[in-house]
C-alpha cells in the first residue's frame, strides 16, 4: 500500500533513529550492528526522520559507502531523492551565480548566507546540504532595490510570497527563477527580536565575504567566521533549534575549516551576546561526535551542557508541533514583554503582517482588521490544543529555561 500523502511529516519520533542520525551528523557513525538491528518499522522510522530533517543524503552517502544491508523499497527512496537533490543544486548553483552578477553590476554588496557557502565550498558535494532556497544578505538601504533588480531579471513572486516590506520580517517576499524554479530570499537583518547584535553581524558577513567562482560567476559566499555566527544566532535565538540536526554537521564543518581563527570567533561571539549560543552548538556538536576544542575553552562548553539534551530533543520535533511549542515557550519566558501581563497582551495582538496573510490585503491597509476574528479563533484553537498537551507544555518548559540561559550575559 501506498504511504499516506504527507506521512514524512506525521511519521512518529524513534529514538534509535534520532541517535542514528545525531551520529551521522556528527561524524561518528554507529557500527554496522545498528542498522542490521533494525526492524522494517525502524527502517521506515529512519527514512522519515532523516528525510524531514534534510539529513537523508548523509544518511544514504553512509550507506553507500559502506554497502549496508538496506531494505529495497527505502534504498531506492534514498537514491532517488539523492539524485534529485544533486540536480536541484546544480540549479542552485546556476541561480546563485545569476544573483551575484545581477547585484555586482548595481553596485549593491552581496553574500549568500548559511547554506550555500556551506553547500558549495565546504561539503564534499552539494547535495549532502541540500538548500530549501538561496538566502543573499544586501545592506538594508537597498533591499528592495535588489528585490526590484532580480524582478526586472528573470525572477518573480513566488505564489505563496505575501505582502510586505523591509518593515516586516528580516527577508522580503519570496521570488522563483522564472527558468529553474530555484527560491531566493532578499535579507536586510539577520535577526533582530531581542537580540543588539544584528547590525554587527550583517557588517561583519558583508565586508568579510571572500569571491567565489560558482557556476563559473563569481559570487560572495559568508566567511566560516561570519558564518558561524549567523548560524549560531538562526539555530538558538531564531529557531529554538527546531531547524534540525542538520546544525550539528554545519558545526563540525564550520570549526574544522582551516580558515576559521577559534580565538577570534569566540571573542566576536562574546561581543554580539553570542557567547553561550555558541558554547551550546559547541556542547551540543562535541556530544554528537568527536570536536576538537582548545583547552582554553573546556570550561565554557561544559557549562553549556546541561542543555544538551533539551536542545537536541528540540531538533527533532514535529513539525505539526513546532508553531504550538513557539506559542507556550513565548508566555512561558516573556519574550512578549516584561512579565506574564505584557505575553498574554501580545498574544491577543496580532502583527499586521499576519491580519493581512488571512484578509489578503496589505499590512497597511486597514481591511486587514476584519480577519482579526478569524485570526483570534486560530490563535486560541492552537493555544488551547498546545496547553492541553501535556508532553508539549513540558518542552515548552525546556525550551524557555533553555533561552533565558542563552540571553543572559557572563
Amino acid at each position: 500500500m501506498a504511504d499516506p500523502v504527507g506521512w514524512i511529516d506525521t511519521a512518529p519520533r524513534h529514538a534509535e533513529a534520532e541517535r542514528i542520525i545525531t551520529a551521522l551528523c556528527g561524524g561518528n557513525p554507529p557500527p554496522d550492528t545498528h542498522f542490521a538491528a533494525l526492524d522494517a518499522a525502524g527502517w521506515k522510522a529512519l527514512e522519515a526522520i532523516a528525510t524531514r530533517t534534510r539529513t537523508a543524503n548523509l544518511l544514504h552517502r553512509h550507506i553507500a559507502d559502506n554497502r549496508l544491508g538496506v531494505p529495497a523499497l527505502i534504498e531506492a527512496h534514498l537514491n532517488d531523492l539523492y539524485r534529485r537533490q544533486s540536480l536541484y543544486g546544480l540549479e542552485q548553483r546556476l541561480v546563485l551565480a545569476r544573483v551575484g552578477e545581477l547585484l555586482d553590476a548595481r553596485g549593491i554588496s552581496n553574500v549568500a548566507l548559511k547554506g550555500s557557502a556551506l553547500a558549495f565550498t565546504i561539503y564534499p558535494q552539494p547535495a549532502m546540504r541540500p538548500l530549501r532556497d538561496i538566502d543573499v544578505l544586501v545592506p538594508a538601504d537597498r533591499a528592495e532595490e535588489a528585490h526590484r533588480l532580480l524582478q526586472q531579471n528573470g525572477f518573480s513572486r513566488a505564489p505563496w510570497a505575501k505582502e510586505y516590506g523591509t518593515e516586516f520580517n528580516h527577508q522580503l517576499p519570496e521570488l522563483v527563477s522564472d527558468r529553474h524554479g530555484v527560491t531566493v530570499e532578499i535579507h536586510h537583518r539577520i535577526y533582530s527580536r531581542g537580540w543588539n547584535g544584528d547590525a554587527a553581524l550583517c557588517a561583519l558577513l558583508l565586508e568579510t565575504a571572500p569571491p567565489v567562482n560558482v557556476g563559473g560567476k563569481t559570487c560572495h559566499l559568508a566567511a566560516p567566521l561570519a558564518n558561524l555566527l549567523h548560524l549560531t544566532v538562526h539555530a538558538t535565538l531564531h529557531n529554538c533549534f527546531d531547524n534540525g540536526p542538520l546544525t550539528i554537521s554545519d558545526v563540525h564543518h564550520l570549526w574544522r575549516h582551516p580558515d576559521l581563527d577559534k580565538q577570534a570567533v569566540v571573542r566576536m561571539a562574546e561581543q554580539l551576546s553570542l557567547g553561550r549560543p555558541l558554547a551550546l552548538l559547541l556542547a551540543i556538536a562535541r556530544a554528537a561526535g568527536p570536536l576538537p576544542l582548545p583547552p582554553w575553552l573546556e570550561a565554557r562548553v561544559e557549562q553549556a551542557a546541561p542543555f544538551v539534551p533539551a536542545a537536541m530533543e528540540a531538533m527533532f520535533q514535529l513539525p505539526a508541533q513546532a508553531d504550538q511549542r513557539a506559542l507556550v515557550r513565548r508566555l512561558k519566558n516573556n519574550q512578549a514583554g516584561t512579565g506574564p501581563l505584557a505575553a498574554m497582551v501580545k498574544m491577543v495582538r496580532p502583527d499586521p503582517q499576519k491580519l493581512a496573510e488571512i484578509a489578503g490585503s496589505s499590512s497597511h491597509d486597514r481591511r486587514r482588521w476584519t480577519a482579526y476574528p478569524a485570526w483570534a479563533w486560530r490563535r486560541g484553537r492552537d493555544y488551547l490544543t498546545a496547553i492541553a498537551n501535556r508532553d508539549l507544555r513540558a518542552a515548552a518548559g525546556r525550551d524557555a529555561r533553555m533561552l533565558d540561559w542563552l540571553r543572559e550575559n557572563d
